[in-house]
């Protein structure tokens, strides 16, 4: 596990880090963890290896943290991203770059439970869902999957901006995933609430901005898968 921990505050990050490998020694866990400064700096890490978990502080020189935020949301693989800050007022601001948390640095208290709620997280990108069409199979990240759509006897799935048709039952794709916050949103769709930012009984809206109906029939339904996937992130 490749960790970055990007504060200007280098002597804050020291004892961040000493904090963080005694949680995850209880999980006989030894991350690597990548010290940056500055945004440039971890954006330049991120680009130089893959990274699973972003720590990053908010208020810093050149770049700040809300910038490198923005910058990752075009990213296919982009990691977790925990903001690690003392604005404590600025945590509803944060939610536009949809962070895996908000972490006040005036209670780190909070680390071990994020810790194992980012674990949980980490381990469900290693479980996928096969996709089979033309007599080869293509295995897709569940946590890659915004939603699939029935198209008469086919179904697509949409998967970082791309898409595979194939044959198969929506009903039992529902049942395969639904342990994995997907919800059968309508007849014709089955939704990762991974992926929503806005949730109303007639419609989600997901974070690349497409918009798919809710159906009054799974609208209570709906709200209450999306409640549940926020709450398992969030204390």
């Amino acid at each position: 596990m490749r960790i970055i921990l990007c504060d200007d505050d280098t002597v804050f990050t020291q004892a961040f880090a000493k904090r963080l490998l005694t949680v995850f020694k209880k999980y006989g866990i030894t991350p690597e963890i990548v010290f940056a400064h500055t945004g440039v700096e971890a954006l330049r890490e991120i680009t130089r290896r893959p990274t699973d978990v972003l720590f990053l502080d908010i208020d810093m020189p050149e770049k700040d943290g809300f910038s490198v935020a923005e910058e990752l949301t075009a990213m296919p693989s982009k990691p977790l991203i925990i903001f690690l800050s003392g604005m404590e007022d600025l945590v509803y601001q944060s939610f536009a770059f949809q962070p895996f948390w908000f972490l006040r640095k005036t209670h780190l208290e909070e680390l071990p439970q994020v810790t194992e709620k980012m674990l949980q997280l980490l381990n469900s990108r290693q479980i996928h869902y096969t996709v089979t069409m033309n007599g080869s199979s293509t295995r897709i990240p569940i946590t890659e999957i915004a939603y699939f759509e029935s198209q008469g006897h086919y179904i697509v799935v949409h998967y970082n901006e791309k898409s595979l048709r194939f044959k198969a039952r929506m009903s039992d794709i529902e049942t395969a995933l639904s342990k994995y916050f997907f919800v059968r949103c309508h007849v014709g769709y089955l939704l990762n609430c991974r992926f929503v930012q806005i949730c109303s009984r007639t419609s989600v809206t997901l974070t690349d901005g497409t918009v798919l109906p809710v159906s009054r029939a799974k609208a209570e339904e709906t709200q209450t898968a999306f409640m549940a996937y926020m709450r398992s992130l969030r204390p």
